[in-house]
């Protein structure tokens, strides 16, 4: 019900915000008045913090300009909170956007288009985002965010792990295949049940952790024209087959009931995993383990090589009464000093190739930062549907058939795609 009185609400919105978007030129402030800005975030306490740091810098050099923070931990409660304000017409003036809910917000025309003030403003640099971070940010052809961070889904292995199996570490510039994936695995699966054993791999077989496989078998979520879901392809099947063996055939993945969802990283930095597919926003929790022994590595690949690509998209609202502050709080926010700042402070990685391939690699680290930055060359965006958080739960509930062996892939998958495509028919005959 709470998603019906949601959708009818953006409806009501869409059709109030279309004639009160501002021209970029229409903005601002009287001489000497002050203005208030709403930032709206989803983040954890310590990035509140540096966001903060950053909020009073930004408020020194521009004294005419307050920023009020309005943060709400955690995703999915953020961006359903995001969704009522925009309905109820009280949208921040800017907001930060999770990658994986960006399309139904740029889709409902509540964002306002960036390349006005793009074209407006010598100082900023589109061209030092990296080209394939641009590319995703646009919807129809109209660039309403950039991500001020981004993320892939890369390889960490336990070093300690891989030296008691004699095993050479990864290279980092060259994906295992996944014959090599899966012999690497049989090695570092010794005596897993007792308690000083360990798993050679832990698979997250949910959401966008299944992704990557599919593509480097060249299969895909969607068709080209994102009419249909094509999730159960003879490429997605072979794929998803693969990795359940990994639990059921080759037993070098945890089948005990305690290794649920999100138990990946735990095992692994307790030495029970050789091998854990993640990215950068686990680092820091990873730095903190005295005595681990880790780095990073690409994941490996079959027909090709293939990563999720992760965004944090900052965008304007269209229905801002201060759009020029509000650029001038999102450039501010997007800079060359803020990501440099994020970077070394959280461990952020860069969309800028400036602080990228500058101060991000070129800083002393623990780990290889250099596999993060390779990977977004074959970095991909999970489905590109404004639909997709509607229909998505279709596909999570036949994984889980899959994953605990109660079906096969091909039944689940099958399956799958039939509940997904009869969703997306609906959802869309009901909009148009």
């Amino acid at each position: 019900m709470n998603k019906l009185i949601l959708a009818a609400l953006s409806i009501l919105l869409l059709f109030s915000l279309a004639g009160c978007v501002h021209r970029v030129e229409q903005a601002s402030t009287s001489e000497g008045a002050s203005v208030e800005l709403i930032l709206y975030t989803w983040t954890e306490v310590t990035e509140q913090a540096a966001n903060q740091e950053l909020i009073a810098e930004f408020e020194r050099e521009h004294p005419g300009i307050k920023v009020r923070l309005q943060n709400v931990p955690g995703s999915k409660e953020a961006m359903q909170k995001l969704q009522t304000m925009m309905a109820a017409g009280t949208p921040p003036d800017v907001m930060s956007l999770h990658g994986a809910y960006y399309y139904p917000f740029a889709s409902k025309g509540t964002l306002a288009d960036l390349e006005p003030f793009i074209q407006q403003d010598p100082d900023f640099d589109l061209a030092d985002f990296y080209p394939g971070l641009v590319k995703v940010s646009r919807w129809e052809g109209t660039l309403f965010s950039l991500p001020r961070y981004t993320s892939v889904y890369t390889l960490i292995y336990n070093q300690a792990l891989f030296d008691a199996a004699g095993l050479a570490y990864p290279d980092p510039q060259k994906p295992w295949t996944w014959d090599e994936y899966l012999a690497a695995a049989r090695k570092l699966t010794r005596n897993p049940e007792t308690p000083t054993g360990s798993w050679g791999v832990y698979i997250d077989f949910w959401g966008s952790r299944v992704f990557p496989w599919l593509w480097q078998n060249n299969a895909d979520l969607m068709n080209e024209d994102r009419s249909q879901c094509v999730i159960d392809s003879p490429e997605a099947i072979e794929a998803l087959d693969f990795v359940r063996a990994l639990r059921w055939e080759h037993r070098v993945a945890p089948t005990s009931s305690t290794a649920e969802r999100n138990e990946g990283l735990n095992m692994f930095m307790q030495g029970k995993v050789g091998l854990y597919m993640t990215g950068p926003w686990d680092v820091q929790t990873l730095l903190k383990q005295s005595g681990l022994r880790w780095d990073t590595a690409p994941l490996p690949m079959r027909k090709s090589t293939a990563t999720l690509l992760g965004t944090e998209n900052y965008a304007i609202s269209a229905a801002s009464q201060h759009p020029q502050e509000a650029w001038e709080l999102y450039k501010f926010l997007l800079s060359p000093r803020s990501q440099e700042f994020m970077a070394e402070k959280l461990e952020k990685m860069p969309s800028r190739q400036s602080v990228a391939e500058g101060p991000y690699l070129q800083a002393p680290s623990k780990y290889n930062r250099r596999v993060f930055v390779d990977a977004l060359d074959y970095a991909r965006q999970a489905a590109n549907i404004p639909e997709w958080d509607q229909v998505a739960h279709y596909l999570q509930d036949q994984l889980d058939i899959i994953w605990v062996g109660s079906k096969s892939t091909e039944e689940g998958l099958k399956a799958a795609a039939r509940d997904m495509n009869g969703a997306l028919k609906r959802i869309r005959a009901e909009r148009d």
